[in-house]
């Protein structure tokens, strides 16, 4: 079994709670429907080819929601959505002049340091006792999709870290929210252009020396900052670091609740032209074609 981490509260990541506005009689409370409508009307007035607010996204669990897993008395929920960024697509042109950067194909169109992102957020417990819920981040690049999975052992589901991944404690009928700041972002852009590299060039395994898939979750951790030398991972981030063009949303659970999520990512495009025009015709990243995750341990003889 993987070694888990320590995950923090909604208060050690600076989250805020709130609770729900009082109900009506007869209906039941609609999850951010005051916050969509408000901030949508201010994204439209904000927005310009440099600096944008996307329309929430949001994800659930419910009553209804089938485990993802189950194991005996185990039971594992979990759902996601895409949150695609409106990052251009280079042209054919512009791909060919991009030249080398390994351990990429190429190098990257968009780079991390050309734009920045801020993900807020606000998760919602409708239920009368209070859950506990595990909020997930995971990265997409021009090159590659990090999709966690997990480790299924006769002791244990271990789901491998996703790149934010952090326990909330929500009360009954009440809201958290919280954010995922431009540093986090960018974190998550070196810790997946990490695990790439680690995948591709995979540590001996001879000896002592830590597999692949252990040190993917390390990179992931997130007690792990790349601006802190690492001697096992420091050697694995490599010299350029492609811009993050999208993640999937997630929620995990190990019991069945009514609890939500809703992101609003804010955008800032510093070059001034990587971020596709309002309303143009330019060409978009959806989902990159490689998916990559942590590979299993070995099975022990």
């Amino acid at each position: 079994m993987q070694h888990r981490k320590a995950r923090e509260t909604q208060s050690e990541a600076g989250a805020e709670l709130r609770p729900l506005a009082p109900k009506t009689r007869g209906r039941r409370p609609q999850i951010g429907a005051f916050a969509v409508g408000t901030l949508a009307a201010l994204a439209g007035c904000m927005n310009t080819d440099a600096n944008r607010a996307l329309p929430p996204s949001v994800v659930a669990i419910s009553e209804t929601t089938a485990p993802l897993y189950e194991e005996g008395d185990t039971k594992l929920y979990q759902v996601q959505t895409q949150v695609r960024l409106p990052m251009k697509k280079p042209t054919d042109d512009e791909v060919k002049a991009l030249g080398k950067a390994p351990p990429f194909p190429r190098a990257p169109f968009l780079n991390a340091s050309d734009v920045q992102y801020e993900v807020k957020f606000t998760l919602t417990n409708l239920d009368d006792v209070e859950h506990n819920v595990e909020l997930l981040v995971d990265p997409w690049n021009e090159f590659a999709r990090y999709r966690p999975g997990v480790v299924v052992s006769e002791e244990a589901i271990t789901p491998n870290y996703s790149g934010f991944d952090r326990y909330y404690v929500v009360p009954a009928k009440s809201r958290i929210e919280g954010s995922l700041t431009p540093d986090d972002m960018r974190e998550l852009a070196v810790d997946l252009a990490t695990a790439m590299n680690i995948l591709d060039h995979p540590p001996a395994t001879d000896g002592n020396a830590i597999q692949a898939g252990a040190l993917m979750n390390r990179a992931m951790n997130q007690q792990n900052r790349s601006s802190v030398f690492d001697p096992l991972l420091t050697p694995y981030v490599p010299a350029v670091i492609p811009g993050l063009v999208g993640f999937d949303l997630g929620l995990r659970s190990t019991a069945s609740m009514n609890v939500a999520v809703e992101v609003y990512v804010d955008i800032t495009d510093i070059t001034g032209s990587k971020m596709a025009t309002i309303g143009g015709t330019d060409a978009t990243f959806g989902p990159p074609g490689r998916t990559i995750e942590p590979p299993p341990p070995p099975v022990s003889n």
